[in-house]
């Protein structure tokens, strides 16, 4: 046993004395190093936004999307403010373009009179634009950035404002009113007669009380930045919603009855209905309480807002995805020849909702414990080093140059009987070699990724590192986390090295013996790019060779944009890729003593 440990460390330190090997396995250690010292530099370079020029941003108003700030006409880049009533509004902010777009479609109303019916109409909406134009002023004046969140209360709050300006002018001419107000608003007759001019006049004043109320408690908030204020309005408005939702129910069940013979289509509309109901119920009003309760502002940058987006976009999809009956699965003739029977069908949609809940479960385990979860720190020192694990591609290579190498240029320079001639036998021989060279590339591997986790740590702090990563059964350490995946990233570098190393021995020929696995990795790539996203049936029998294994770094590193569009073609098993490339690594080296101990040493 010593003298073969003896041999091994004789052909290491002959490995080293390589210099062109040599000089691959620093600069990998190096680029383990510099990789985060690079990104650290990237990061602190903070870019021009599109020369300058700040463009409005969309508005997220939630999944049902239901109101909207009006599509801004742009007046040109070349004007940078608008003083209305001595306050300037600079282009930079999130209501300059709103207002902009106000103020010209007030002008065009006074410029083209004759778009009205009468100047009654005319003076009604000239009267509901400087409203708006006020409306959004209020805005304006204190909120100057995109991501604030209190940009959110101008779509969904101008409707009152509507409503607000019908009620005080509810002694106009009702043709004139309406059509003032359509001029903003489409507004069915019907509806408006019902819902305004048809009420009380106690019905009416507590109405418009009301409205008064809810803008004031609007303007508030806006004012004082007073976020649980917010939470309570937009938890008001949603329940509003369902009210609406609720009273659009029951005007369709009423038209079942009138038109018996669209009872299928009216109920499906009805479904629809009840399924934004329960959206707001079970996600839309849970989140905003959450948000109240762990106090986590929509618009900043913060893991805790990433983590609360998932769970509401999670949930929100959840929502809609349904698992098929198998009649109607046999209706789709594209998903028929996707999965090729219902039970693949049912077993991937089982797969999708079970992972859609495990994120969910990780996001509300992290804002609990107040700890982030790695995937909700995408710059932290976690993410990074996981990231880094694709570097197992390059020491790939750089196994298959070593393995392909250290044999064959033994036979091709005539060294290899001087080897032999050694009072040792050609198995013991031929394993030195083989176990000091995977020594070597593993060695690079290993002492690169520490290395790297080290200069992450140090260019992003370690403080990352303290936190866990969360698990359907718990938590578990960052350690943990990442060492088997480490680990599963080794494997691919063992076979291209056992692959080359087997060449080299059968071939004896430097380049052949090289060439050959990196071919073979380079078709993996093309050939798994090209069938990631085609019909699974097609595809399955590639689960059960080496070619979707041979970059196991993709399936574990966050980020990777191949691996979904592979697993969800071909039926990816981990273990049994690893367990595949482990075996087809120690045939390889069989095979290598085999030919190695039979051979007949011509030169």
């Amino acid at each position: 046993m010593k003298s073969f440990l003896k041999q091994i460390k004789y052909e290491i330190r002959n490995i080293i004395k390589s210099r062109f090997m040599l000089i691959i396995g620093i600069l990998l250690i190096v680029s383990s190093i510099a990789f985060p010292i690079i990104n650290l530099i990237n990061d602190q370079r903070s870019p021009d936004s599109d020369n300058g020029i700040v463009r409005p941003l969309p508005i997220d108003i939630g999944a049902r999307g239901a109101i909207a700030l009006p599509e801004p006409i742009y007046p040109g880049t070349d004007q940078e403010s608008i003083t209305i009533d001595g306050i300037t509004i600079y282009s930079t902010n999130p209501f300059f373009w709103q207002i902009s777009y106000a103020m010209q479609e007030k002008e065009i109303m006074e410029n083209d009179r004759e778009r009205f019916t009468n100047p009654e109409a005319l003076d009604l909406a000239l009267s509901l634009m400087d409203a708006e134009i006020q409306y959004y002023l209020n805005f304006a004046k204190y909120i100057t950035e995109y991501t604030d969140y209190r940009i959110d209360l101008a779509a969904r709050s101008l409707d009152s404002l509507y409503d607000k300006f019908i009620f005080e002018n509810i002694d106009a001419p009702e043709e004139a009113l309406l059509e003032a107000v359509s001029q903003k608003k489409y507004m069915d007759e019907e509806l408006f007669r019902s819902k305004y001019l048809e009420l009380s006049s106690e019905d009416r004043l507590a109405a418009l009380e009301k409205l008064d109320e809810e803008l004031n408690i609007l303007y508030s908030i806006v004012e004082s930045n007073d976020f649980s204020k917010y939470i309570e309005m937009r938890i008001e408005q949603e329940n509003k919603a369902i009210a609406d939702l609720q009273e659009q129910i029951a005007i369709q069940e009423q038209e079942i009855v009138k038109n018996p013979s669209q009872e299928d289509i009216i109920n499906e509309m009805i479904e629809e209905l009840k399924r934004n109901i329960a959206i707001i119920e079970e996600n839309t009003i849970p989140i905003l309480e959450l948000r109240r309760e762990k106090n986590i502002i929509p618009g900043e940058d913060t893991w805790q807002n990433r983590a609360i987006n998932d769970i509401e976009m999670y949930r929100q999809q959840l929502a809609y995805t349904e698992i098929l009956s198998e009649e109607e699965f046999r209706q789709q003739m594209w998903l028929v020849q996707q999965y090729g029977s219902y039970q693949n069908y049912v077993a991937e949609m089982q797969a999708q909702i079970d992972e859609m809940n495990h994120a969910i479960i990780i996001a509300e385990k992290s804002i609990y414990a107040d700890k982030p979860d790695m995937k909700f720190v995408p710059g932290g020192p976690r993410n990074r080093t996981t990231r880094f694990l694709n570097y197992s591609v390059f020491v790939t290579l750089f196994a298959v140059l070593l393995g392909g190498w250290l044999m064959a240029s033994e036979f091709q320079q005539g060294t290899i009987r001087l080897l032999l001639i050694r009072p040792k036998s050609r198995i013991k021989i031929l394993a030195a070699k083989f176990v000091s060279a995977l020594i070597v590339c593993l060695a690079v591997y290993i002492t690169g990724c520490l290395l790297n986790a080290l200069a992450n740590g140090i260019c992003f702090g370690f403080s990352d590192y303290a936190f866990p990563n969360y698990t359907l059964a718990g938590e578990i350490g960052f350690i943990v986390y990442y060492l088997p995946k480490m680990l599963a990233c080794a494997v691919p570098i063992i076979f291209g090295y056992a692959l080359a190393f087997m060449l080299s021995v059968i071939i004896k020929n430097v380049a052949v013996s090289i060439a050959t696995p990196i071919a073979l990795n380079i078709a993996s790539i093309i050939l798994m790019g090209t069938l990631a996203f085609t019909y699974r049936t097609a595809n399955k029998w590639l689960a059960y060779t080496p070619l979707p294994y041979m970059h196991i770094s993709a399936y574990v590193t966050q980020g990777s944009s191949a691996a979904p569009g592979i697993s969800s073609s071909i039926p990816i098993n981990l273990t049994y890729g690893i367990i595949l490339l482990l075996a087809l690594s120690a045939l390889c080296a069989a095979v290598s003593s085999i030919i190695f101990n039979k051979a007949d040493i011509v030169n």
